[in-house]
């Protein structure tokens, strides 16, 4: 079993992404890059259609959830569009409380068992999770928006990468 740490500056060391919930992917991605200067965007579809090991849950159960995701690079930080396209997904339920707009921001983890087990001895439970979209890799989204008044992710990083979404042409 993983040690839990008691100290969050020991599990949540790097504040990788922001992540916005979007009806149509190119059309914020192109009022971003034209009024901000903000992109290239690295647009793709998920799960990657070169991926069969992909699984995905939303509130503890299987899924098949598809979405459209939008990454580009601001300093150090990665922008993520999301729109989703089909399945039962926070990011529909988003986009019906809320509208479009900020949902998450991204933490890369070393551990993300020991950040899941961290969170949920604080009564924050998983409320979807997935295959990354670099093999090996896997995302949780955490219960904090009515504590936090936007959702926590979590991603574990591969060491030796720069835990940001990899290069894919678009549509893959």
């Amino acid at each position: 079993m993983t040690e839990i740490h008691s100290d969050p500056k020991q599990i949540f060391t790097r504040l990788a992404q922001i992540g916005f919930v979007v009806r149509d992917i190119e059309k914020y991605a192109e009022f971003l890059t034209e009024v901000f200067g903000i992109g290239p965007f690295r647009i793709i579809d998920y799960p990657p259609a070169n991926r069969e090991d992909v699984i995905r849950y939303y509130h503890g159960k299987p899924a098949d959830f598809t979405a459209r995701l939008a990454f580009a690079n601001v300093g150090e930080m990665e922008l993520e569009l999301i729109q989703p396209v089909s399945g039962e997904n926070i990011w529909f339920d988003f986009l019906e409380a809320h509208g479009e707009g900020i949902h998450h921001i991204r933490f890369n983890v070393a551990d993300i068992d020991q950040a899941t087990d961290y969170l949920e001895e604080r009564d924050v439970p998983v409320l979807q999770m997935g295959s990354g979209l670099r093999p090996g890799t896997f995302f949780k989204y955490f219960d904090t928006e009515e504590k936090a008044g936007f959702i926590i992710e979590a991603l574990n990083q591969i060491p030796g990468t720069d835990g940001k979404a990899p290069a894919f042409k678009e549509g893959r």
